[in-house]
């Protein structure tokens, strides 16, 4: 006698008649044990049983609630969404005025107090949205709303030399990624209100260039008393022990066939990192990529992991460098340089983003890759402070604040970018990094 199939019972949603007093109660209990599963363990850690087990019940319990991790986390982005939306719907007007700074500088206020609230949420997006999951274009399709609410209010601004769309772009993606920056402890020590203090003068200062000084006098906004001492307080990581790790290192007493496919797995393995996360890319995803027989990747990896090694020491020499250049050059009195620094590195981090993200969003505790990540980063935002305080400007200022807008604007901002509906030409995204720098960072109008 044939078994007869088994069919999952259809899922009790959020509204559905029938779930009842206790169901929902259930459901509630399962969404809130999961948001601090993925606070803990990270989305991808978290198996659908270990949910099951801290909310009390079955797994065939679960599933008749939601179909799996995936349903879970957009329940959970859809309540921090709204409060989002509730707070963009409460916007007042913008403008280079008093009222309009105030406006500004509330909104980013509220955004944090609600990055504060859903914080697990907020951070595991940046994971998740990375990644070739189901998840990735509902969490796509929401920023474009939001934005889109954003760019309605600032159409109605009076916006000098910058699309709202694109504006309302560049506020999300900024705000978003320097409380993300406070909350993993990438802040060196600042506050909320000192991000949020600095951040308010730079986007105030590139959407209204002419915005007066004095506005910015009304408020008690943090600002440096010493932007040398306070830049002399940063601590440099140690070097990175990372010799003979890289892959021209690997390379050196190949053969030309040899130095070729280990180069090809380096460059599939960037490019599979970039596309689909660390987390989600496996040994078969890369040698697929490139080309090549499994065996073959083992013969000069022992893993996965020791190939991200390789391409983590590979890059430091570059990102070092591209730190050095950015110190020691006047960027407003050679714009060509600012120009071809700003596409260099651009291009530089969207290859090995994937690589990248690994320590910045924590996906591997792998030390070499670490302190590649930790001393790098650090090199670059001590450079980028001291360029930033070769001016003086009249109006709040903190250089290391400072220093972390200007690594959310050529990490973050180019990527938000390509995820508009309409994404902006490569030369489009470049005008626009070279606008901030010489309106938010300098003050200087067009």
């Amino acid at each position: 006698m044939p078994e007869a199939p088994i069919v999952r019972r259809s899922s009790y949603g959020p509204t559905s008649p029938e779930i009842g007093v206790r169901g929902a109660t259930t459901r509630s209990r399962i969404t809130a044990v999961s948001l601090e599963l993925f606070g803990t363990l990270g989305f991808f850690d978290t198996s659908v049983d270990a949910i099951a087990k801290a909310a009390g019940v079955s797994r065939a319990t679960l599933y008749q609630y939601f179909q799996g991790k995936d349903e879970i986390f957009l329940e959970l982005l859809n309540e921090c969404g709204g409060a989002l939306f509730r707070v963009a719907r409460r916007i007042g007007p913008l403008g280079p005025d008093e009222v309009g700074f105030d406006n500004l500088n509330w909104w980013l206020g509220e955004w944090s107090w609600v990055f504060e609230k859903y914080s697990t949420m907020f951070i595991q997006w940046t994971a998740v949205a990375s990644s070739d999951t189901q998840v990735r274009p509902a969490i796509e399709q929401f920023v474009r709303s939001y934005n889109h609410r954003i760019a309605a209010r600032l159409s109605a601004s009076g916006l000098d030399g910058i699309d709202p769309e694109v504006a309302a772009m560049l506020m999300t993606a900024l705000v978003h990624r320097l409380n993300l920056l406070v909350h993993t402890g990438g802040a060196y020590g600042r506050s909320i209100k000192d991000v949020i203090d600095t951040l308010s003068v730079f986007l105030q200062l590139v959407l209204f260039p002419d915005t007066p000084p004095a506005v910015f006098e009304k408020f008690r906004l943090h600002s440096s008393a010493d932007p040398e001492a306070d830049i002399a307080e940063i601590e440099v990581p140690p070097d990175p022990d990372i010799a003979g790790l890289s892959v021209s290192d690997r390379t050196v007493d190949l053969s030309p066939r040899a130095v070729k496919t280990v180069t090809a797995l380096a460059a599939a393995a960037a490019e599979q990192f970039r596309a689909r996360g660390y987390r989600r890319t496996s040994v078969d995803d890369v040698v697929a990529a490139a080309g090549v027989a499994r065996g073959t990747f083992y013969k000069y990896f022992s893993d996965k992991q020791d190939l991200l090694v390789a391409l983590a020491a590979e890059i430091y020499g570059p990102a070092v460098a591209f730190a050095h250049r950015i110190e020691d050059v006047d960027f407003l009195a050679d714009e060509a340089t600012l120009r071809h620094w700003l596409a260099t590195y651009v291009e530089f981090y969207d290859r090995y983003s994937g690589c990248i993200d690994t320590w910045a969003e924590g996906t591997t505790d792998e030390p070499r890759v670490l302190s590649v990540g930790d001393n790098g980063q650090v090199l670059m935002d001590l450079a980028a402070a001291k360029m930033l305080t070769s001016r003086e400007r009249p109006f709040a200022f903190d250089p290391i604040v400072a220093a972390l807008i200007l690594r959310a604007l050529v990490t973050r901002v180019p990527q938000a970018a390509a995820e508009m509906a309409e994404p902006p030409s490569g030369d489009a995204v470049i005008d626009l990094l070279v606008l901030c720098f010489r309106r938010g960072f300098f003050g200087l109008s067009d």
